[in-house]
């Protein structure tokens, strides 16, 4: 039994060939890969302020950033934590009840923004859900822990983003209540949930009368008070309000008409230009089908129509050709 729990609680170390500290953290990373090891140790302390800056709070010491190789890894270390395997797309995972982060090392990007990016969405999960008691984790909804983890992240290519305007204007935005069942079955289908997460958030920061709204709002959720009414206390309306005044302003916003009109232009043209050629072709059938036609009465015609020739004269002994 000793041997046993040994082995069981010395799994991690195992798994990871190599450690590395860094602030009070410990980044874990596979045989051969201490180069890119050294490149998230680089990125950390740049990721840890832009947290701090974002939601006021800083990662717990003991903290473990392990690396693995790729998506099966990545499986195998979140199941091994007690965690359920996640979609094939899924670039890194926050577990917070075992103060550990788990990325994988095959993404295929920009090294730098992928380290980057990762490293600073994961840690903000860690940090929102470490200032928060455990039991109040529930309080947390995913959107706002989602979109607060975006922010952190600060991405530069987000197209989704710029659908959101047409897609209020449209109606085709989900409730907030929706986005809790919307992550993230598949990339498509939780990629607006993202988008809509992110936006709201972004949205709440820049139109707060107060500073620092969104470290207001997880010490208010800290405290113990319920959501609505730590987004009350936030930023004095309710949060059915706060989203009512948000799509309002993605329906204001007109700037995706001109590309829309364009797309939509060209699609015209286009179908225009299959149209004609396709009558094209159907005109020429016709004309083909009605000269076939035509030859076909001429060779039908009955006897007393047709034209007649000459008649046949034999030749006799001594009888000239006749002249042509």
């Amino acid at each position: 039994m000793r041997a046993a729990l040994v082995i069981t609680l010395l799994l991690p170390s195992l798994a990871a060939q190599g450690r590395i500290p860094i602030l009070g953290a410990v980044i874990e990373y596979p045989e051969g890969r201490r180069r890119v090891a050294l490149e998230y140790h680089d990125a950390y302390t740049e990721a840890r302020a832009r947290v701090r800056q974002v939601t006021g709070g800083l990662p717990p010491e003991g903290l473990v950033i392990e690396l693995v190789r790729d998506s099966e890894a990545l499986g195998d270390a979140i199941v091994r934590e007690g965690g359920k395997r996640v979609p094939d797309w899924v670039a890194g995972v926050a577990l917070p009840a075992v103060n550990r982060v788990i990325i994988r090392l095959d993404q295929r990007s920009v090294p730098r923004v992928r380290v980057n990016g990762v490293l600073t969405h994961e840690l903000s999960h860690i940090v929102v859900h470490h200032m928060i008691p455990r039991t109040r984790h529930r309080s947390v909804p995913r959107w706002l822990d989602e979109g607060i983890a975006q922010e952190a992240e600060g991405r530069l290519f987000r197209p989704s983003d710029l659908d959101l305007p047409m897609r209020a204007f449209f109606g085709q935005l989900m409730d907030l209540e929706e986005l809790e069942s919307a992550f993230p079955e598949s990339e498509g289908g939780s990629e607006l949930a993202y988008a809509q997460s992110r936006s709201f958030v972004a949205w709440l920061a820049r139109n707060s009368l107060k500073e620092d709204p969104i470290p207001r709002l997880l010490e208010a959720l800290r405290q113990g008070g319920p959501l609505d009414q730590a987004i009350t206390l936030t930023f004095g309306l309710s949060l059915d309000r706060l989203e009512a005044r948000w799509r309002e302003d993605l329906r204001s916003d007109r700037s995706w008409m001109p590309s829309f009109g364009g797309k939509l232009l060209l699609g015209a043209l286009l179908l225009l230009a299959v149209v004609l050629g396709a009558s094209r072709i159907v005109i020429r059938r016709n004309t083909a089908r009605r000269a076939l036609g035509e030859d076909e009465e001429d060779n039908g015609q009955p006897e007393g129509h047709r034209p007649r020739r000459p008649p046949i004269r034999r030749l006799q002994d001594g009888d000239d050709p006749p002249s042509p």
